[in-house]
């Protein structure tokens, strides 16, 4: 899931909760355990990136919850963008090229390195 708050390890444990509520609120069983955050930095600097893998029970849980929390507004700030797993491999597949072929340059995989790494650059994006 994209487009959540970035927050520190204390503020991610309540955000935690009012995720369980929303997931909760539209039949879905999830627990602390089930949310995964992505995480840059460390020690007291640690914060979230606004993104987080969430564990469902089943494939079709998954693709029920990511069809319903796909595009929700959190807040004014804040719209979730999400997906299951398998919707993500085809997402970073698309435009790969084929084998023995060489890539042009468009491939989302082939930007991915680049966008990466703003700081090498000082165009925006």
């Amino acid at each position: 899931m994209n487009g959540l708050p970035k927050c520190n390890e204390a503020k991610s444990l309540k955000f935690s909760k009012l995720l369980i509520k929303l997931f909760g609120a539209k039949k879905f069983n999830l627990e602390e355990g089930d949310i995964e955050y992505n995480w840059v930095g460390s020690g007291e600097e640690k914060m979230t990136t606004g993104q987080a893998f969430i564990l469902m029970g089943t494939d079709e849980q998954a693709k029920i919850a990511a069809a319903c929390f796909n595009g929700h507004e959190l807040d004014k700030k804040h719209t979730f963008s999400s997906c299951t797993f398998p919707d993500f491999h085809k997402i970073m597949a698309a435009g790969e090229p084929e084998e023995g072929k060489e890539g042009d340059g468009t491939s989302f995989l082939e930007l991915k390195d680049y966008m990466l790494h703003p700081s090498d650059d000082v165009y925006a994006y």
